[in-house]
Parts: structure tokens; C-alpha cells; sequence
């Protein structure tokens, strides 16, 4: 693995040299994670911090990490060698000079902490959202809260710095983070140029476009947005794109035909082009049943888009009604509704999309992220020397 290039510094006589950073993920899907993971990459880059990346999976922020110039290390994704991985991930990090680790996820935080045993460093972890359910087997529950109880034990043995993404995550972990230093730094984005990005054929067909991106799991709402699509209050000549993959494909296809909407629900699976897709259609739907502040909101706020969104987490915290339409989460009837309303009142949904791009550019750009989290990467460093 490549060394981390030499810190940059315009008077290093006089100022600090930034930390010396390596960033520690799954790496194994590609959400919202992967996305801050990308981004924070890039910024740091520009600011003559080389970071370096430790996955546990070859996957698409692996690919995408490398085409950008990263250094990229696969360590092996079995529980079994965690004690192994943590070895090679010690003897790289003190090879490189690492003196802050940015960690996310359990087996990162996991790998870190033991890793710490042998080369001591600064460890940094952002909490992008709830514990999710991904497994209804009572086994694998008892197995996602030992997981859970580990992570927090990796995290007070390490002495983190923990950063929530929204302010309701920071109040859920308050007591299994009690004593550590936390902070909440909201995800940031610095969105390409609208009048750039190119409309897909899909949305270039007559009709209402409505949008839904993210990965095809229960907890993102997907089988609601479809069952709005049915009700009788929507013109025929609305149409759902769903952009993602995920468990749940097969059987939300299986809802859209048993709803008589295959002609109408289009899945179009993974995409890198969600920019395009937000810029030219007419609604963006988030009907998640919980979130920490994603990506897909932030994109589609940078883009104009008009916004439904379920009223919870992160989605609540940076939405109200003078940016979006809000819906309770699970509520079919009003998600409908609000399509409906928009479907009917371009205006309406002109003025919602202007306010949120003005929210977007204010409050959560990667300026203001990056310089928190470049703030964090130094507090810690400072205090675990």
C-alpha cells in the first residue's frame, strides 16, 4: 500500500501540520456511507490531506476510491480474522505515520480498537443512523445487539470522538456514548452545476416523474411510495423511478404488478448518475421509516427538487413545511395526497424546490463539514498524544 503523501502546509514554521488521516469503512454496499466516505475524500485531498482507506470488501467505494487516486487496502471481512485484520491494519497505519483513524461501523470500530493494542492513534467515529433490523430470525437479533454492545465497548476503549450526523442521533446514543466527546456535524455536499447534467431518456417521456433513490430495504419505504402510486386521486400518466438495488427488488415488483402498475413503476437499478436523475424530474419521494441526514436529501435539495418526504429523523430535523411536503411515516393515503397536490400545483412545488436549494446552500454544504470534521481529526489528535 502506497504511503500517505507528506503533509502540506503554506507555513509549516509557524501552524500545525493537519493530521495524518486514514479513513476505515465496510465498504461492502454503497449508500450513504460510501457517499460521505467519497466526498470527505475528495475535500481533504484539496486541502493536501492524503488520506488513506481501509475497506473490508471490494466493492464499489473500493473501485471508485482508487479511480480517484486513493490508496486502498481490502482487509479480510471474516469476524474470525478480525484479530488479523487488526494486525495488518496496525503495521500499515504505523508504516504511513496515521494519527487519526476515521472509522464507520461496527467492525471498523471493532478492527481499530484492537489495532490500538499495537500502534496508538486518534480514532474518530461518525453514527450515520439508527441500528437497523436487517434480519427477522430471533438469532440474528441476539447477534445484532452483541454486535451493537461490542461496537460501544470498541468505541470507550479506543476513547472516540463520536459525530452524529443529525441531532436525534445524538440524543439516541447519549447514553451509550456517555463520557466521550461528542459532536454533531451534519453531512455536506458540493453539488455539481444543474444546467450541466444531461436528462435521462426515462424522464424525457410525457408524464409526472417521481423519484425514489436509495437501496430496496424495508426501512426506505419503497412499498409505500408504490401503494400511493395506486390511489385513485393520481393521474394515470404518474410514473415511479426507482433508482437501487436491494433484498427487497424482486418483491416490490411483484407489488407494482399486483397493484397493476408494471407500466408505470420502472426500476432502473444501481445508478451513478443520480444528479441527472434529481435535476429533471418532478418530485423526489422519501418515505423512510427512519433516517440519520442522507445524501439522496441533500442531492435532491442542491437540485431544486420538489421534496415528500416521511416526517422523521434527519428528514424532519432539516425539512419543514416551507421546503418540502411531510408525510407520517407508513401513510399511504397522505404520501398520495401530497403527489396529488404537487401533480395538480407546479407552482407549488417551484416554491418548495427554490426554498430547499437555498436551505441546502446555507446550512449543509462540504465546506462547513469538511472544516469540522479537519477540527475533530486535530482535537483528537491533540488530546490522544
Amino acid at each position: 500500500m502506497p504511503e500517505i503523501a507528506a503533509d502540506q502546509s503554506m507555513n509549516s514554521r509557524t501552524s500545525p501540520s493537519p493530521a495524518r488521516v486514514a479513513i476505515c469503512t465496510v465498504g461492502e454496499l454503497f449508500g450513504g456511507v460510501e457517499r460521505h466516505v467519497l466526498t470527505l475524500l475528495d475535500a481533504l485531498r484539496s486541502r493536501g490531506i492524503e488520506p488513506c482507506v481501509f475497506v473490508f470488501h471490494e466493492g464499489e467505494l473500493a473501485m471508485q476510491a482508487r479511480a480517484s487516486g486513493v490508496a486502498v487496502e481490502v482487509l479480510p471481512s471474516r469476524n474470525a480474522a478480525l484479530f488479523a485484520s487488526a494486525r495488518r491494519l496496525a503495521t500499515q497505519l504505523a508504516r504511513c505515520n496515521v494519527h487519526v483513524v476515521h472509522v464507520h461501523g461496527y467492525k471498523a470500530a471493532v478492527a481499530c480498537a484492537l489495532a490500538r493494542l499495537r500502534y496508538r492513534f486518534a480514532v474518530v467515529k461518525t453514527e450515520h443512523g439508527l441500528p437497523e433490523r436487517m434480519d427477522s430470525r430471533p438469532l440474528q437479533g441476539v447477534r445484532e445487539r452483541a454486535y451493537r454492545l461490542i461496537d460501544a465497548i470498541a468505541c470507550r476503549a479506543s476513547q472516540a470522538t463520536v459525530v452524529y450526523v443529525t441531532h436525534e442521533l445524538c440524543s439516541h446514543y447519549r447514553f451509550v456514548h456517555a463520557g466521550l466527546k461528542h459532536e454533531v456535524i451534519p453531512n455536506g455536499i458540493s453539488p455539481p452545476e444543474r444546467s450541466a447534467l444531461g436528462c435521462p431518456d426515462a424522464l424525457a417521456k410525457p408524464g409526472f416523474h417521481v423519484v425514489i433513490a436509495g437501496r430496496l430495504d424495508s426501512v426506505k419505504g419503497h412499498g409505500a411510495a408504490i401503494a400511493a402510486l395506486a390511489s385513485p386521486a393520481l393521474a394515470r400518466d404518474v410514473h415511479l423511478h426507482v433508482l437501487g438495488t436491494g433484498p427487497l427488488e424482486r418483491a416490490l415488483r411483484d407489488q407494482a404488478a399486483e397493484h397493476g402498475l408494471a407500466d408505470r413503476v420502472h426500476f432502473h437499478g444501481f445508478r451513478r448518475d443520480v444528479y441527472g436523475w434529481f435535476a429533471h424530474c418532478d418530485v423526489v419521494v422519501m418515505p423512510s421509516l427512519h433516517e440519520g441526514l442522507p445524501y439522496t436529501l441533500l442531492e435532491a435539495m442542491a437540485m431544486g427538487c420538489t421534496i415528500v418526504a416521511s416526517r422523521v429523523g434527519g428528514l424532519a430535523e432539516v425539512l419543514d413545511s416551507n421546503c418540502a411536503l411531510l408525510v407520517a411515516p407508513g401513510d399511504v393515503p397522505a404520501l398520495g395526497t401530497a403527489l396529488a397536490r404537487l401533480r395538480d400545483d407546479a407552482a407549488l412545488g417551484a416554491r418548495l424546490g427554490t426554498a430547499a436549494q437555498q436551505l441546502q446552500a446555507t446550512r449543509y454544504s462540504l465546506a462547513a463539514m469538511v472544516d469540522r470534521y479537519v477540527r475533530a481529526y486535530a482535537d483528537a489528535r491533540t488530546r490522544t498524544s
